[in-house]
């Protein structure tokens, strides 16, 4: 490979600024810092792009689809499109303000500046693409500015290198998994070693344009600057869409908040309404670990979660097409039983691969596609449904009322399993366990369909409060360990669970019980490490360990300040706040040593967590102002 010229990598610090640092590089530099990744989104599939100017991973035409960039998980199998300097540069990227219009700045010495705005053309009023497009545009200021521009894909995961074929207006690159049409609008394009090169001089007020098309030749036809506009419009339309209830939020939390609603919408399926919990796949949880999964799709779970943290910011829309698919999902079985997580499509056939031929991030293998988990049962789900749909109840009660049959359904399902052992939220790959948190979520099942019922004035069962009762009953007797002086991970186990931080975040019991005061402080003490959260500290039946959970960190921030001790709570959200990437973005969890992000990135539970951690803290701020 040829040896560039030296670059600079910006890295988080951790007080939460930046720090620059030289680094050798080649031609094409590959991060190793997830947060120099920025993420566009059309909303039914997403790309990450390094702040060096490479698209190094990209599935198509669909989030869960094999990648056409795969260069995060092999840096010389996976595939790339990259735009460059050819000389040395310092480089940061931003957003759009209130859009997911990404743009990477790249200092050069003069002073001169290259800017390249990325993004994918997002489906609105003006413009609805058929298929997944990826533009982006570079303009000079300051001088001319030689760049390198490269197109590598590599379909299927890296397995099938394309064959190209010159077309009017550009190239195609065709495999038999798809194919991927590409225009540059300048310069002479050569075919070297199966890469498709370009050189060439950016002069000032002379834009260079890339377009990366999934199954179309889109030619030069269309003003790209034009559809730019139109899609930011588009984003900052939707982002103003939850203007109504910005007031809720203390304005020191807005940015943080309308970052992450962003994220979470750009995670959406704009077909189905369902959410995916993160863009990729087999990032690992630790260094080097084999805690590797793949999180392309959506999980009834997370993706309530997502739903019920836009009800927060004032976007309804997403909320009532997730439940409106969800329900759709228990249509399609004769038993109304939910699976616990399906491709975007609805399909819940997502069988567990292993992708020996990459060399995973930073050599961390094995690389999975697919997801065992569909086949567990996981009892918690029927509850964050149900808890979601009486969330909606006075925003959409006849469509409830309409759907009851199915809703209530679901409510007599956990009557009838809430007594079976399960794999619990963390989706343990061990034996089934009665994990204390799906037995509070069967009680909450039980407990929101019997509200529902009284509020849209359908029938109910008198079933199912004696049965939250008896739940409840068993909960307090065998959940909670009195040696501890906390609720535990399962019955019989002297384990904390970080998910009992939700026990009064879904009224199970008061903030003013001793039993929650006494769980808020064995977490804080046995499963804190400074401002970070485990989910556990035990053994799961994976040899390698993982990094602290970011969601359940900004859980202990909404738990304690919603029992009172405002001060910790918002000290602890500055902490993690400063974590963040330079784009707000977080992933999964996080090495409290090091700081360094791990996990599925960006991932969408980190940011409910934010949101919600935000409300919490916003709420106790107006009410001390308001006294």
């Amino acid at each position: 490979m040829v040896t560039g010229p030296t670059d600079v990598r910006r890295v988080a610090d951790p007080r939460g600024t930046a720090a620059v640092v030289p680094a050798s590089i080649t031609a094409h530099p590959l991060p190793t810092h997830l947060y120099d990744y920025g993420l566009v989104s059309d909303l039914e599939t997403a790309a990450l792009i390094s702040r060096f100017g490479s698209i190094d991973w990209a599935c198509m035409p669909h989030f869960s689809f094999p990648s056409v960039f795969g260069r995060l998980l092999d840096a010389s199998r996976g595939g790339y499109q990259a735009l460059r300097p050819s000389e040395p540069f310092t480089s940061y990227q931003r957003y759009v303000p209130s859009t997911n219009v990404l743009v990477t700045t790249f200092d050069l010495p003069g002073p001169r500046r290259l800017e390249l705005v990325d993004f994918m053309p997002f489906h609105h009023r003006f413009y609805e693409p058929a298929h997944p497009r990826i533009v982006r545009i570079a303009r000079a200021e300051g001088g001319p500015i030689p760049v390198q521009v490269s197109f590598n894909p590599r379909f299927d995961y890296g397995r099938q290198a394309p064959v190209y074929e010159q077309v009017p207006g550009g190239h195609v690159a065709r495999s038999s998994a798809g194919s991927l049409f590409y225009r540059i609008s300048k310069g002479d394009v050569t075919e070297i070693a199966g890469v498709l090169e370009t050189s060439h001089s950016i002069a000032p007020g002379r834009a260079l344009e890339v377009e990366l098309g999934w199954e179309v030749s889109t030619g030069s036809k269309d003003d790209l600057d034009i559809i730019r506009s139109h899609t930011e419009d588009a984003w900052r339309e939707w982002a103003a869409g939850g203007s109504a209830n910005r007031n809720t939020f203390a304005d020191w939390t807005v940015p943080a908040v309308e970052r992450s609603s962003l994220l979470l919408k750009a995670l959406t399926s704009r077909n189905s309404g369902a959410f995916v919990a993160a863009p990729t796949t087999s990032l690992p949880e630790w260094p080097g670990g084999s805690r590797n999964w793949d999180y392309r799709f959506s999980w009834i779970r997370d993706a309530a979660f997502s739903a019920e943290a836009l009800i927060l910011t004032g976007h309804l829309q997403e909320a009532r097409s997730f439940l409106r698919w969800a329900i759709e999902r228990s249509h399609a079985t004769p038993d109304g039983q939910l699976r616990v997580v399906y491709r975007l499509n609805g399909d819940d056939n997502l069988p567990e691969e292993v992708l020996d031929h990459l060399a995973g991030f930073q050599g961390a293998r094995p690389v999975r596609v697919g997801n065992a988990a569909t086949g567990q049962f996981q009892l918690d789900i029927y509850g964050s449904l149900l808890n979601l749909a009486y969330m909606m109840r006075d925003h959409d009660a006849e469509y409830l009322r309409n759907e009851w049959p199915h809703l209530s359904g679901l409510a007599n399902r956990v009557v009838e399993l809430w007594r079976e052992p399960d794999q619990g939220i963390w989706e343990m790959r061990g034996p089934a366990q009665h994990y204390v948190y799906s037995k509070v979520m069967a009680w909450v099942a039980l407990d929101r369909a019997a509200r529902l019922s009284e509020h849209l004035g359908v029938p109910g069962k008198e079933s199912w409060r004696t049965e939250a009762a008896l739940l409840r009953a068993e909960i307090l007797e065998k959940g909670y360990d009195v040696g501890w002086a906390s609720f535990v991970q399962s019955y019989g186990r002297k384990v904390l669970d970080a998910s009992a931080l939700r026990i009064p975040l879904l009224d199970f019991l008061p903030f003013s019980d001793p039993k929650v005061l006494n769980t808020i402080r064995a977490i804080d003490t046995y499963l804190a490490d400074g401002p970070f959260i485990y989910r556990y500290r035990a053994p799961d039946g994976i040899e390698t360990p993982e990094g602290a959970f970011l969601l359940c960190s900004f859980w202990m921030v909404e738990c304690l300040a919603r029992s009172g001790d405002y001060a910790r709570a918002r000290a602890r959200w500055d902490e993690i706040m400063a974590t963040a990437s330079p784009l707000g973005l977080f992933s999964e969890e996080i090495d409290p040593v090091t700081l360094n992000p791990l996990g599925n990135y960006p991932q969408a539970f980190t940011h409910i967590g934010v949101i919600r951690a935000a409300l919490a803290l916003s709420k106790v701020a107006h009410e001390s102002v308001s006294k």
